[in-house]
C-alpha cells in the first residue's frame, strides 16, 4: 500500500453534533509587501460547518472565524464562566467586521458561547453567526471543557510572529 508523503502535523480538535460541527485549529496569518511574504504570525482558525446536504442553492456550508491568541484566551475563559454558571447565559467574542470593497456592505460576524435550558435540560453550545446565517454545535459538558483548555494552549501556542532580521 503505497503512502502519502506530504502530510502535515497541526494542532486540531473536532466537535460534532447530529447537523453541524466546529474544527479548532492552528493557522497562520502572512502579511505581503510588493509581493513578498513580509511577517507570518500565529492565529486560531474556527470553522464552523453543517454536516446536512444544501436545500438551497444560497444556503451555507460553513463559516470561519479566525481568532488572534487573546481572542482564543478569552473564548476559552468564556466556556469555562458559562459552565460554572447557574442558569442559562450566553457570551460573546468581539464581533470581526469586514467589506469586499469601498462599495460593499459591512459583514459582521461573532461567535457566542452559551449555556442554555429548555424542558429542564440544559446544554451547551457554540454558535457563529454572519450576517442573517448562523451555525450552532451543541456540546456535551466534557468535550465543552476539553474545548476550553484546547483553545487554552493553543492560544499560548500560537502567540508568535516570524518578522525578516534588520543588519
Amino acid at each position: 500500500m503505497q503512502q502519502p508523503t506530504d502530510l502535515k502535523r497541526y494542532h486540531c480538535y473536532e466537535l460534532f453534533s447530529q447537523s453541524t460541527g466546529v474544527e479548532i485549529r492552528a493557522a497562520v496569518k502572512s502579511s505581503d509587501e510588493q509581493g513578498r511574504v513580509s511577517e507570518r504570525c500565529g492565529r486560531i482558525h474556527l470553522r464552523f460547518f453543517k454536516l446536512t446536504p444544501k436545500t438551497n442553492p444560497d444556503d451555507i456550508t460553513q463559516i470561519r472565524f479566525i481568532c488572534e491568541p487573546d481572542e482564543a484566551f478569552s473564548l476559552s475563559r468564556m466556556i469555562t464562566l458559562v459552565t460554572e454558571s447557574a442558569g442559562p447565559v450566553k457570551e460573546k467574542l468581539q464581533p470581526h467586521k469586514f467589506s469586499a470593497g469601498e462599495q460593499s456592505a459591512e459583514t459582521v460576524t461573532t461567535v457566542s458561547v452559551e449555556k442554555w435550558e429548555r424542558g429542564g435540560k440544559t446544554g451547551y453550545a457554540l454558535t457563529v453567526g454572519r450576517g442573517k446565517d448562523y451555525i450552532s454545535v451543541p456540546i456535551p459538558l466534557p468535550k465543552f471543557l476539553f474545548a476550553a483548555e484546547f483553545l487554552r494552549v493553543l492560544s499560548t501556542q500560537q502567540c508568535w510572529v516570524e518578522r525578516p532580521e534588520k543588519k
